[in-house]
């Protein structure tokens, strides 16, 4: 039996992700016969098939409904999974003839006898969270990896995160975190074949024992060094981490700060985070050679000028190599977004719109088009040649002068992305996610050189 997964438009269309090579070798484990069409690079397969899977995210759930309409109208069963369907699957059950709650592994082989007895359940789910010592190798095949931008090869060291902050979905769709096999990291890093290796856990430091075992590896995988994410508390904890990740070939980390105000880390229920302590973690991490990746989400009541001004000069302070902000948004069919709805703030009803690039709530004491404004005068500040310069001086940044290239390259392209509207230039105003995005010639080549600089940039560093 065969079954095409299919990955609709992302917001970050081109960037190398790991659902469906994982979602394929489980399922190609499981005896089905496997391939993948991921419309962030190609147009979508509509050939006969005896069965599709199709994956979403809440902002680009329109699209998923639309393709799975398209083939059960023509006979063809449809199953789907993925944020979305695990987080409210009563939302997305009209247009499936299965939904996978939860992660595939340990629900494979039932869909897959099911799927060959012409019985599909209307809802998988396991009664527990399946068991990582044993995973499938990622199946890299499936996708050809020429068409992505290549920055990246993602590696998986663990599931979950023991924090539950408000806006994140962690905890729907991995209630217990769990760790991996290193064996089975060991084989995954194995099929390197470019870009910095992304350890895509939300917490890489949630078992810090685990990692500790599992820095070796890293340390020794083929390609320029690694980069993740985790936080200020974790962070904040070890003073010998810096210089234990830096030993690791550790090149950046991802933090997310959120808010620098006590009212708003306790209005997402991240009051664990101290802002101070960044700044010292910042310092700590800089010095022993690894960038710090800052995230900021925007949109929290009492966001205002004066509050995002403050941002702007605390990054500064910290000499952040970058800020990303994500807009506050509570997936529909979270307690979260119920919450606000029954409390009477008003929330988009447009699916599209929760993909953490534009307000979905409205804030109170101000109006989002209002907020809009300072939000972007934030960003005009911060990727300000004055800002992306002064954020480089550094002791850490002298020692290691690939790291200034590193540096630039990666404020360059951000700086030009939100410029485009913090949306990237592929997505369309009024078409988002709703087609394929098709990068010009022009676009790819300059991706390309910059893959080719950050490479240069990371090999010095090194």
């Amino acid at each position: 039996m065969r079954i095409r997964l299919v990955q609709p438009p992302l917001v970050q269309p081109l960037y190398r992700q790991l659902t469906l090579p994982v979602v394929g070798a489980e399922l190609a484990a499981a005896g089905l016969e496997v391939e993948a069409c991921d419309e962030n690079v190609e147009e979508l397969d509509e050939s006969d098939v005896d069965l599709v899977g199709v994956t979403c995210h809440v902002y680009n759930a329109p699209r998923a409904f639309a393709i799975a309409d398209r083939f059960r109208a023509r006979g063809i069963p449809v199953i789907l999974g993925g944020t979305f369907p695990t987080i409210a699957p009563h939302l997305v059950r009209r247009h499936a003839d299965s939904v996978v709650v939860g992660e595939v592994e340990g629900l494979a082989a039932a869909i897959a006898a099911d799927a060959r007895a012409g019985r599909l359940r209307p809802v998988y789910r396991a009664d527990a969270p399946p068991s990582l010592e044993r995973t499938a190798r990622p199946d890299w095949s499936l996708l050809d990896v020429s068409r992505y931008l290549r920055f990246n090869f993602p590696v998986e060291l663990s599931r979950g995160c023991r924090f539950a902050c408000r806006f994140c979905t962690q905890g729907a769709l991995f209630p217990t975190p769990r760790v991996r096999a290193l064996r089975d990291v060991e084989r995954d890093l194995g099929q390197h074949d470019h870009g910095l290796v992304e350890v895509v856990d939300v917490n890489f430091l949630n078992d810090p024992h685990h990692f500790r075992r599992a820095a070796p590896l890293l340390r020794a995988a083929p390609g320029p060094g690694w980069m993740g994410q985790t936080t200020v508390a974790d962070l904040a904890a070890d003073p010998t981490l810096p210089a234990r990740l830096a030993e690791s070939r550790c090149r950046a980390v991802f933090v997310g700060v959120e808010s620098i105000t006590p009212d708003g880390l306790r209005s997402i229920h991240k009051s664990w985070s101290r802002p101070e302590d960044f700044l010292e973690v910042a310092r700590r991490l800089r010095e022993a050679g690894v960038l710090v990746q800052a995230g900021l989400v925007v949109g929290l009541d009492g966001d205002d000028r004066a509050t995002l001004a403050a941002a702007a000069r605390f990054f500064e302070r910290a000499r952040a190599q970058s800020v990303s902000i994500t807009w506050l948004h509570y997936v529909p069919g979270t307690r979260a977004h119920a919450e606000l709805a029954a409390g009477g703030r008003r929330q988009s009803a447009e699916l599209r719109d929760y993909d953490g690039t534009r307000p979905v709530i409205e804030p109170a004491g101000a109006s989002p088009d209002a907020l809009v404004v300072e939000v972007g005068r934030f960003l005009d500040e911060v990727y300000s040649w004055r800002s992306i310069l002064r954020r480089a001086m550094h002791r850490g940044m002298l020692r290691r002068p690939g790291q200034l290239l590193h540096h630039l390259v990666v404020n360059a392209a951000l700086r030009g992305y939100y410029r485009a509207g913090g949306r990237g230039p592929w997505t369309v105003e009024g078409e988002r996610y709703l087609r394929a995005p098709r990068p010009s010639r022009a676009e790819l080549r300059g991706a390309a050189v910059g893959a080719w600089l950050l490479d240069r940039a990371l090999a010095l560093a090194g």
